[in-house]
């Protein structure tokens, strides 16, 4: 037998993340259960203020929370959930940095002054205490994993398959014995030098890139 109408709105209001910003037809969306409220945003900025105001009505009463971004945002202003109460989850912009809760998932982050849409996922506790990982495999795609270097080469110029932001660290494992510096990093892409010469028949180096 079918659910009365009631019976849905309820455990959607009960059960559902407490702040939503979506959007439908091109126009950011915030809906909060909670409030049993649907907002239509006249921008991104409108949208993240009316959520952050929403959070703290939350936050005010001592009430934990989860504001979920399910779509990317460009806000041209900062803004600060700075409440201990609410877990920020999904596209979140870059410019809401200003953040001190307990823990904030980064999915797919968006870097307006640079006009980067950074994909990655970051798990982040500002209170500085390093969260726990459980039967996990984390993957770093941008590595290369025993890269072919030529016989006597001293250097190796790598291509990057996306656009960084300059601040990238790179870490160098060459396979045989010699010393390893980088020059020439840039958003694309890198050169990786060697004190000793690739022995005769060519070797292997590994790099991974960390932010």
């Amino acid at each position: 037998m079918a659910q009365p109408d009631a019976v849905y709105d309820a455990l959607f209001y009960n059960y559902s993340p407490d702040i939503i910003i979506d959007r439908i037809a091109g126009i950011a969306v915030v809906i909060a259960p909670r409030f049993k409220l649907k907002y239509f945003a006249k921008s991104d900025d409108d949208a993240i203020s009316y959520a952050l105001n929403l959070s703290n009505q939350l936050a005010s009463a001592s009430i934990y929370h989860i504001v979920l971004f399910k779509v990317g945002l460009s806000p041209a202003n900062t803004y600060s959930f700075n409440y201990q109460y609410a877990l920020l989850i999904g596209n979140i912009p870059g410019n809401v940095v200003n953040y001190s809760g307990g823990l904030m998932i980064v999915l797919n982050q968006i870097n307006t002054a640079l006009g980067q849409t950074i994909q990655l996922l970051q798990i982040r506790n500002p209170a500085g205490n390093i969260p726990s990982l459980l039967n996990y495999t984390l993957q770093n795609y941008l590595k290369g994993n025993n890269v072919a270097v030529a016989a006597g080469a001293t250097s190796l110029a790598v291509t990057l398959p996306v656009t960084l932001n300059i601040g990238y660290a790179v870490y160098v494992t060459p396979q045989w014995n010699t010393s390893v510096w980088v020059t020439g990093k840039t958003t694309t892409g890198f050169t990786i030098n060697f004190g000793t010469a690739a022995p005769t028949g060519g070797s292997y180096v590994d790099w991974v890139i960390f932010f």
